[in-house]
């Protein structure tokens, strides 16, 4: 939103950091102060209140003010967060957060600007501190132990039909490197801070664009498997130690082609990879979010990506299905993307679709 030349923006900066940083700032901004209440969990957008998961604070925050719309993407530091928040210019932002600290700029010395720039430039070249990193891994590895491979549970399979889904115990098989389950994780309210209780969950292994683990996805599920469990947010992502741009949920091997290479479709969630693979076959990465659609790294061999898009009024679905397939396009592999409009919704994704008619998933034929 703005090159970081002025000396202007750059002494602001510098002074909210000699005032206790950032937070002291996003405080006075209720959107803002939600975010960081509930650090590091995503909340809705600040400034429309729409959505569950759509703005997050990023790792540094309080040096850096640095924050991610999914909508919107990065937000490098606290004077773009604030410039966003009041749909404001850069230097409108500055002189707000002037107001608010009730300082001068011009008292801050050379040698402080250089400091908070290097601070920052530190901050942003880390995903999170050692500790933090320790601490996430520590907990991903307890949770990945204590699991099972899906196919081997009936609350796993059992929740699967109650989505509408008809895969056997043999087709679950397939997917034990990232498909498990759980029998009993706890659950914590973000919103109150509070212990709810104890629920079997299914699970689903993030791995990096190495391949390699990275985190774990989380279904709370009903004791019997019959729905989600009854709580205010049933899917929730385990803290990453690491960035997950690039990587998949890996459900299959790719597909080899009689014209050479490989193909790979993607998608959003975990469902609606597993409805399109019910429905013919199709191996389907799910990738978590749009955002990180946008990101997907397919791997050497793969020369042919589908991209199946959700469709939602805020156009977020299609809108990363088409910056994957720019991206894509212009390194050689040949990509198509497919938009659900089986049903007269806002809404609509391929479960969706499946559930309505599974013939109206075509297979993939090489172009």
């Amino acid at each position: 939103m703005y090159q970081a030349s002025h000396s202007k923006i750059k002494k602001v900066k510098a002074l909210v950091d000699q005032q206790g940083g950032w937070r002291n700032i996003f405080e006075h901004y209720s959107g803002l102060k939600a975010a960081i209440d509930r650090y590091p969990a995503q909340v809705p957008c600040p400034q429309t209140g729409q959505g569950n998961t759509v703005f997050r604070l990023v790792n540094g925050w309080e040096q850096t003010g640095q924050a991610f719309h999914n909508h919107v993407g990065k937000l490098t530091d606290g004077l773009n967060v604030i410039a966003f928040y009041c749909n404001c210019s850069i230097k409108e932002a500055a002189d707000e957060v002037l107001r608010i600290t009730g300082g001068n700029y011009k008292d801050v010395s050379y040698r402080e600007v250089t400091a908070q720039l290097h601070r920052e430039q530190q901050q942003r070249s880390e995903y999170c501190s050692k500790e933090k990193k320790e601490q996430r891994l520590k907990a991903l590895q307890k949770v990945y132990h204590e699991a099972i491979p899906a196919y081997k549970s009936d609350i796993a399979m059992n929740y699967f039909r109650s989505r509408g889904l008809t895969l056997t115990s043999d087709d679950v098989r397939k997917f034990s490197s990232t498909l498990g389950f759980h029998p009993g994780l706890n659950y914590y309210c973000t919103e109150s801070k509070s212990f709810i209780g104890t629920f079997p969950a299914l699970l689903g292994i993030f791995k990096s664009k190495d391949g390699s683990n990275l985190t774990i996805h989380r279904i709370y599920l009903k004791p019997d498997g019959s729905g989600k469990a009854e709580v205010s947010n049933p899917k929730k992502l385990m803290s990453p130690p690491d960035y997950m741009g690039g990587g998949a949920f890996r459900l299959g091997e790719p597909l080899p082609l009689k014209c050479g290479g490989k193909y790979i479709g993607v998608t959003e969630g975990i469902e609606n990879a597993l409805a399109l693979f019910n429905a013919n076959g199709l191996p389907c990465w799910p990738l978590y979010s749009d955002t990180v659609l946008a990101l997907f790294e397919p791997d050497t061999d793969i020369t042919h990506v589908g991209i199946w898009a959700d469709r939602e009024p805020s156009g977020a679905g299609l809108t990363s299905a088409n910056k994957l397939k720019i991206r894509l396009s212009e390194k050689g592999i040949k990509c198509h993307i497919y938009y659900p409009e089986t049903l007269n919704t806002e809404k609509e994704d391929w479960l969706d679709v499946f559930i309505t008619d599974p013939t109206n998933i075509n297979g993939y034929k090489a172009i």
